[in-house]
């Protein structure tokens, strides 16, 4: 073949390349991505660290969210593998009240979300301890709809957040109003627990009702 042939060749196979390409396109990279977990994801998450495990129990802890909201939550969290049902409950009990756990997967999320809140406590404890009166307020404020998870975990003190809130003329009930799980755990209305800590699981069921369908989560539906 001499070179005549050849700059021939070349010249056909980049056009068989070239028509190639058109008649089989790349297929489109995917954007998509899945959004963040909210607040109240690490919350039930966070009942479920404390030992909280069945559902209705997560409802009479949470009254004034949903039982329709959780269900969502709990579905979302399930199909990203942070949580498991227990297949082992009968039917009604996986209707009504199944019991639910943290997956290895979901253990990391929360413990990683714990240490860096303990992170942001300690900012704001260092803010509080040198008056910067205008960068714990923005500190707080950023964090609003973290601190019931700060608090049900035990490293911030209910004490120490009215100390920070009194310093800045704000008021616990105000300062908490958008956050409906902090009136469940006792937050928002000054209450509190002591150390932070809730207890394990009780009778409180609260009056939401729902289940969970087999084969997957569907509380409430």
């Amino acid at each position: 073949m001499d070179k005549k042939d050849l700059d021939e060749y070349e010249k056909d196979y980049l056009h068989r390349v070239e028509e190639s390409k058109k008649n089989n396109p790349q297929p489109k990279k995917s954007t998509f991505q899945l959004e963040p977990l909210s607040s109240l994801d690490y919350v039930i998450m966070g009942l479920m660290r404390n030992g909280i495990f069945k559902v209705q129990t997560m409802f009479g802890r949470l009254r004034k969210v949903s039982s329709m909201k959780i269900t969502k939550r709990l579905n979302e969290m399930e199909k990203r593998g942070l949580l498991q049902g227990d297949k082992k409950e009968s039917w009604l009990t996986r209707q009504f009240n199944p019991t639910v756990t943290l997956t290895d997967k979901g253990k990391e999320e929360i413990e990683k979300k714990i240490d860096e809140l303990k992170q942001e406590w300690d900012k704001l404890v260092i803010l509080y301890e040198k008056k910067d009166k205008e960068k714990l307020r923005e500190g707080m404020n950023s964090n609003r709809m973290n601190f019931p998870l700060m608090m049900m975990m035990g490293f911030a003190s209910g004490v120490m957040m009215g100390n920070m809130l009194g310093m800045n003329h704000m008021m616990m009930g105000d300062f908490m109003a958008e956050v409906d799980y902090a009136y469940d755990m006792g937050y928002a209305d000054g209450a509190g627990f002591g150390d932070g800590a809730l207890p394990a699981e009780s009778g409180d069921f609260g009056g939401n009702s729902g289940g969970f369908m087999d084969g997957g989560m569907e509380i409430g539906f």
